[in-house]
């Protein structure tokens, strides 16, 4: 079998005005807001440039469009700048999710880092194209009920995945999931 992503999941995009462009996707195109956080000064975000962010869907998933504002920026740093923050793609099972990072590894890709939790609460792993734009590789994005409330989740945290446990990841959310509920 090929390797390969399952589907686009996800665009991220920094904005200059995040209430305007909320209300562009919401009320001009139909879309509906899973929530919005702000970061504090040190905490680990979206990347370092990240100040605040607001996930916006379309369906069931928990986000399809990321929506990012940017630290101390009015006009942000070359690395940093306005528009595509990144292009999230969906893996179709956690397996397939590592054999990419061991293949983005073994062809000298650049791997920027590995997380879970956060908005979304997805295993996942940051890597650079070609031409450095960032990219999202993910399995197990959480799923909006039908009472459109996102899941707690836990803060965003770094991980090693080559040894990363996912079947413990997906027990545990489960297990937070049916508390949340009780």
């Amino acid at each position: 079998m090929t390797l390969r992503v399952n589907r686009v999941g996800h665009v991220g995009i920094a904005v200059r005005d995040m209430e305007r462009t909320v209300k562009f996707y919401t009320e001009v195109l139909g879309m509906r807001l899973t929530e919005h956080f702000e970061y504090g000064e040190d905490e680990v975000g979206h990347g370092v440039a990240v100040l605040a962010g607001s996930f916006v869907r379309s369906d069931s998933n928990h986000h399809c469009l990321s929506i990012f504002t940017l630290r101390n920026a009015v006009e942000p740093p070359k690395e940093h700048a306005f528009g595509l923050h990144h292009i999230a793609f969906e893996m179709n099972s956690s397996s397939d999710l590592l054999a990419l990072y061991k293949r983005f590894e073994e062809q000298g890709h650049p791997i920027v880092n590995a997380r879970k939790g956060g908005p979304g609460n997805q295993p996942r792993f940051y890597g650079r194209d070609p031409d450095g734009n960032l990219l999202e590789f993910y399995w197990s994005i959480d799923q909006i009920g039908w009472d459109g409330i996102a899941r707690p989740y836990p803060p965003i945290e770094e991980i090693e995945l080559e040894t990363f446990d996912f079947e413990a990841f997906e027990n545990e959310r489960e297990a937070a999931a049916k508390r949340a509920r009780s």
